[in-house]
């Protein structure tokens, strides 16, 4: 197996490759105009970059056994690329570090009004609108694609699986029903 050292070593270079390709993609993408957001820039980018890696292996003549491998700890790398996309496009936390970095501090009721709770709605629907979950039409959302959902029922099994609770808990002074109808 002369081409394990290498393969280890392709391996160890692709999170750099993903990056890469993700500030790749994401301009290019911005350029096509289809409005990529960082998640769906970053899809693109792995896709990319895969297959890439696998040409490299191809070359270093990896066999076959050495390609689910590749690909095993190639797809354990892009979901952590993943995660680390997530956690910089939806951490309040980390929205709110990067903000005070960049402007060399806010003042306090600046800062409330920027994140109240309507806006961080407002730019979660226009994330769900621009990934095509939701459309809006006439101020009234709507449901456009269901994937999502089947993949949280999915989600709700494996909470049940473990005995984690499967919906959100509510007081006994706001019961499901209020929270449902707006009340």
């Amino acid at each position: 197996m002369p081409w394990l050292g290498r393969l280890l070593v392709l391996l160890l270079a692709s999170p750099l490759l993903m990056f890469v390709a993700h500030a790749i993609a994401y301009r290019v993408l911005d350029r096509a105009g289809t409005k990529p957001t960082a998640h769906s820039s970053a899809v693109v980018a792995i896709g990319g970059a895969f297959l890439g890696v696998a040409a490299a292996a191809w070359y270093l003549d990896v066999s076959a056994c050495g390609y689910v491998y590749l690909g095993a700890v190639y797809a354990g790398m892009a979901i952590l690329y993943v995660d680390v996309v997530n956690i910089a496009e939806t951490s309040l936390h980390m929205h709110l570090l990067l903000e005070l970095a960049w402007t060399g501090g806010m003042n306090l009721a600046d800062l409330l009004d920027r994140y109240s709770a309507e806006k961080m709605i407002a730019a979660r629907l226009e994330r769900l609108e621009s990934i095509g979950q939701i459309r809006v039409v006439e101020g009234r959302c709507y449901l456009a694609n269901r994937s999502t959902l089947h993949f949280s029922n999915v989600l709700d099994l494996w909470r049940t699986v473990l005995g984690l609770p499967t919906t959100p808990p509510y007081s006994e002074a706001e019961p499901m029903a209020a929270v449902r109808s707006g009340r």
